[in-house]
């Protein structure tokens, strides 16, 4: 019966995408690209103050919480920039970003190119601009080198080679102005360091890929990449995407409820804005992965995810926002319950369906806000309550149930008035056993990969990261990042594994952040790239330095470099 209700819901849904769309629309920017460095700057310097967005009517500034952003959209605001207060290296950045984002923009400074077909707009390797019709279709190339030199017991030697080798294409475009696409694929190899293929040991999983094989004696890895989506803008106030894509939510380095680190997901993303806000409704399918599983055993389980978040900007540089959550298994120990049709109402607190339906699934609420000031720092934070119980704590402190996190954080753009240098400092803090639920397919997770805090529960950390413009074309990249977090100890669960389920802790009180086995990390990771023109390829060398510790054991210390050249794709973003 639920069944026969979906295919009726996904019917109604395909009919608004073909029926109402009048409206141009295009794809997003990839999560991690540099453009949306570049939108906060637009947004936080002032430099974008117009006032009314001409598509959406929304008066309340840049929507810069909810990634990914409309390419569409993105070109719209850089367009709008005022240049009036910008240095001279920002008028030439901002010179570069308004080709590089503008569709129409790069099709307009045509040159001969290669036989008259290839590279003809200086920005992609072939483009297609004809009335109701616009394709532009490039190489993803991901080709580095280098070495990780460690002192890793457990490291299959000393120095480990290290490359990537991502093949592949990406499509994108829009038909009759009414329909945006993107779709690309790609074959990856690589050797990745030590740290990581120790987790990809232990979890069968690399942080945002999915199904990871192994080859080769030492830290190799292949996988098979691809993306893929539609999206239309049903009404000037309300665009719509549904297919395989991430994103992430809020101010930060990384967010505490929707993070970019987990894979891809099926999903069906609602955006309404209008006046002073924003109004989301996130539904997406997420794959229960476990290591190890044969043909035999069938498919990995399928859990979904529905999400609400309003954001309201009173004035442009003050946005403050609410969210929820859930995260339920179609499977309960009771026998299978199928889809909860009740989650797809868009305008409905969750919590209120739960009690309806009776239902155990795994709800999360959160807020988070951001104010500019002085057109040149920015104040964000970010809270969620997984469970809270106000009544326990006459009982004693460090009840199990009290599980949120906090994050907050400051901006400093052009830092010390030396213009394009920008500094961030961000802090994070999540209690034991948040993400986890007594139905382990019900966790906050996504092919092994967390969905909110990149390491999990019971964790703490501190990042600071830079960014530098020096020259056109050069950018220049540092994170310095300590993290502690504590692990699973004596086959006890102290709430850092998402993937465990409470019902297994050693206690109902006395819980802190840190308890069990003390994990430590900390790094300094920098990267200096280049880019040709206005393309998307760019020419970089990184490295990174991690010293990690476990309880007593000896600290493991690792060196890793890479350089090579990267096209249409975005870098590696490893946090942990």
């Amino acid at each position: 019966m639920y069944l026969f209700a979906m295919k009726r819901i996904l019917s109604f849904l395909l009919l608004l995408f073909i029926s109402q769309l009048i409206f141009a629309q295009n794809g997003d920017w990839i999560l991690g690209h540099d453009v949306y460095h570049y939108v906060d700057r637009l947004d936080v310097l002032g430099y974008y103050r117009d006032g009314v967005d001409p598509e959406s009517g929304s008066d309340g500034g840049l929507p810069v919480e909810l990634k990914p952003y409309g390419r569409d959209k993105v070109a719209s605001w850089v367009k709008q920039a005022s240049e009036e207060r910008m240095s001279m290296p920002e008028k030439r950045w901002q010179e570069r970003m308004r080709v590089q984002t503008d569709d129409l923009l790069a099709d307009s400074t045509g040159v001969a190119g290669l036989w008259g077909t290839f590279g003809t707009n200086r920005r992609d390797l072939y483009h297609v601009n004809q009335p109701g019709f616009r394709m532009y279709v490039n190489p993803v190339l991901y080709l580095t080198g280098g070495l990780d030199r460690t002192n890793d017991p457990a490291a299959a030697q000393e120095a480990l080679p290290l490359y990537n080798n991502l093949r592949g294409l990406v499509i994108r475009g829009s038909i009759g102005e009414k329909i945006g696409f993107h779709t690309e694929a790609g074959d990856f190899l690589a050797r990745i360091p030590e740290f990581q293929y120790r987790r990809f040991r232990a979890t069968g999983s690399v942080d945002g890929e999915e199904e990871i094989k192994q080859f080769g004696n030492v830290n190799g890895v292949n996988y098979f990449k691809t993306r893929g989506y539609l999206t239309a803008q049903a009404v000037p106030w309300l665009r719509i995407k549904l297919g395989k894509d991430r994103v992430q939510w809020g101010n930060g380095w990384q967010s505490l409820i929707l993070s970019d680190q987990a894979a891809d997901a099926y999903l069906l993303n609602l955006h309404a804005s209008f006046w002073k806000l924003e109004y989301v409704s996130h539904f997406a399918q997420f794959i229960d992965y476990f290591p190890g599983k044969n043909d035999q055993e069938g498919d990995y389980p399928r859990k979904y995810g529905a999400f609400h978040a309003l954001f309201y900007r009173p004035v442009p540089n003050v946005s403050v926002g609410v969210f929820e959550s859930v995260i339920y298994s179609p499977v309960q120990p009771y026998g299978r319950r199928g889809f909860e049709l009740q989650y797809l109402n868009p305008v409905i607190f969750y919590r209120s369906v739960e009690q309806f339906v009776g239902s155990p699934d795994n709800a999360m609420i959160g807020v988070n806000m951001k104010v500019n000031l002085w057109n040149t720092m920015q104040l964000y934070g970010q809270g969620i309550i997984d469970d809270f119980n106000f009544g326990n704590r006459v009982n004693g402190p460090g009840y199990w149930g009290n599980q949120w996190g906090l994050q907050g954080g400051i901006k400093y753009y052009n830092a010390f008035t030396i213009p394009t240098l920008d500094l961030q400092l961000e802090y994070n803090r999540v209690r034991p056993y948040v993400y986890q639920h007594f139905n382990v397919v019900s966790n906050y997770s996504q092919y092994g990969a967390s969905l909110g805090h990149a390491a999990g529960g019971n964790v703490q950390d501190w990042n600071l990261m830079l960014q530098y413009h020096p020259l056109p074309g050069w950018n220049l990249q540092l994170v310095g990042s300590m993290l502690d977090q504590g692990r699973d100890q004596g086959g006890k669960n102290y709430g850092w594994d998402i993937t465990n389920t409470y019902q297994n802790r050693p206690q109902e009180y006395g819980n802190t952040v840190g308890q069990g086995e003390a994990w430590s990390v900390q790094q300094l990771w920098g990267r200096l790239s280049w880019q040709v023109g206005a393309t998307d390829v760019y020419v970089e060398a990184e490295g990174r330095y991690r010293r990690e510790s476990l309880g007593a054991a000896t600290p493991a210390q690792s060196l890793s470099m890479m350089a090579g050249l990267r096209i249409s794709a975005a870098p590696a973003r490893v946090r942990w």
